[in-house]
């Protein structure tokens, strides 16, 4: 600022140098100013250069003072001082009018932001949890009566699952048996003779390369022979035969035959057998067999072990929405085991398989046919009994076997059974999707099993439930 009024001073005009002497008078006054006001505040500048002007001046310098004053050169200069003040003030002003024009529509600008986000937050993520509470009773029973057909609208429906498995053990023989036993086994006969089948009677004999004899137990026909990419190729036929006499010696191992009845014919060339398996079970005298402590105790075991796996199979296998009680199964066990050791092996193999028919009724049905015994339902209420499982089952009649499809079955069911009321969740999103919420009333006392309820939302200010079902959520309680 001193630098322009210096400049302001030292430039005159035309008719101006009268005043030049003063000018420089008072440059050097203000440039002891300017020295003064660096070591002091900037906003008192103004103040320092006034203090540069001595308060007390000589004669001399006053007549000066008042020539200068009257110069139109200082007329110009005080002009010009007194323009930029008033330029300063109103920059100021102007400054100050923009900055609070400034956080007005700054202000604007975030509130017009949080009520954007607001909305976008209520259209995005808006739900509602309803919370229901579930009607529920307790229906006692003592050997109640029922009835249960496989197809019926009258009676408890059920139907039967049968499952069955097996297990095998092996056995030392540790007992003795005096036994006469023919040895066994099956041979493959073949027809290379003709296109014809042949007709071989009851006890045919097989002779064994060791001259053995066995013979067939029954009439069998042997097909002819047949083509086969142009090439005869013999008819065949699995036989049994047994051994002509008995003992261990005709236990012997896989070998060919002859048919001796043919022996001078052409058919004996033509008709032979092969073994399909070894001949066993021949004996004469005493024989190592599976005591019968031992056979019993090895079914014992294996009939308990059998039994578990085929309950757990059972329940673990029954149909979704069935209820299986334990008495309404029925198990059936047969083994299949040679006693003795008459081929001399050391073990025994001892196979036991069982059955088990399960009786199994349709939970829903059986369970509206409970509460019914002591409450009225409407067609369409839903009713599970959370126990239904755990109630006492017995038979009407008693029973050892399992009953026929046909059959109307009775049995009573005894304990306390702890009905509750269940809702259609898909049927109630989809009548409150988008209602008012004024109307939620109204809505829910059209499910009879709910006992209380209570909607929530996570938007406050919408006014009615989303449209989107996937936005509605139904949480059950009972209390």
């Amino acid at each position: 600022m001193v630098k322009k009024v210096i400049q302001d001073i030292i430039s005159p005009k035309k008719g101006e140098a009268h005043a030049h002497r003063h000018v420089e008078h008072v440059k050097k006054h203000i440039a002891s100013a300017h020295d003064s006001s660096r070591r002091n505040a900037k906003d008192k500048e103004s103040e320092e250069i006034e203090d540069v002007l001595p308060k007390r001046l000589s004669a001399k310098e006053k007549k000066k003072e008042t020539v200068m004053e009257q110069s139109p050169i200082f007329e110009k200069m005080k002009q010009r001082h007194e323009e930029r003040e008033s330029f300063s003030q109103e920059y100021s002003s102007g400054r100050k009018g923009r900055f609070g024009r400034h956080m007005k529509a700054g202000a604007i600008g975030l509130a017009a932001f949080i009520v954007a986000c607001t909305a976008v937050y209520g259209f995005l993520f808006y739900s509602s949890t309803v919370t229901v509470h579930l009607k529920h009773a307790d229906i006692s029973l003592d050997n109640k009566e029922f009835q249960a057909k496989q197809q019926s609208s009258d009676a408890v429906p059920f139907q039967i699952m049968s499952l069955s498995a097996e297990e095998t053990v092996k056995l030392t023989p540790t007992g003795e048996k005096k036994v006469t036993t023919k040895a066994s086994g099956k041979i493959v006969v073949y027809n290379a003779y003709s296109n014809q089948f042949q007709t071989l009677i009851k006890n045919t004999r097989f002779q064994a390369t060791d001259g053995k004899i066995f013979r067939t137990g029954s009439l069998v026909v042997v097909p002819g022979m047949k083509k086969v990419n142009g090439k005869d190729v013999p008819g065949s036929l699995e036989v049994e035969v047994f051994a002509n006499e008995a003992g261990p010696e005709y236990n012997i191992g896989l070998v060919d035959f002859t048919i001796p009845g043919f022996k001078g014919s052409p058919r004996f060339t033509k008709f032979y057998a092969r073994s399909k398996t070894v001949m066993a079970g021949g004996a004469n005298g005493l024989v190592k067999i599976i005591s019968d402590e031992d056979m019993k105790k090895a079914k014992d075991s294996m009939t308990a072990s059998l039994r578990q796996k085929l309950i757990a199979d059972a329940s673990a296998q029954k149909p979704k929405g069935t209820v299986l009680y334990p008495d309404a199964m029925f198990f059936t066990f047969t083994d299949t085991v040679n006693t003795s050791a008459t081929s001399g092996e050391k073990e025994v193999p001892l196979t036991l398989k069982g059955t088990v028919d399960s009786i199994i009724f349709d939970e829903v049905e059986l369970g509206r046919r409970i509460v019914q015994t002591s409450v009225s339902l409407n067609p369409d209420e839903q009713i599970k009994i959370d126990n239904i499982e755990k109630l006492g089952f017995a038979w009407k009649t008693p029973r050892g076997n399992a009953p026929e499809k046909t059959e109307t079955l009775e049995f009573l069911l005894s304990g306390t059974a702890n009905a509750v009321w269940g809702i259609d969740e898909n049927a109630l999103k989809n009548k409150l999707s988008g209602r008012k919420k004024g109307e939620f009333t109204s809505i829910i006392s059209q499910f009879t099993g709910v006992e209380k309820s209570k909607p929530t939302f996570n938007v406050f200010w919408r006014s009615s439930f989303p449209k989107n079902t996937e936005k509605i959520h139904i949480e059950t309680l009972i209390d």
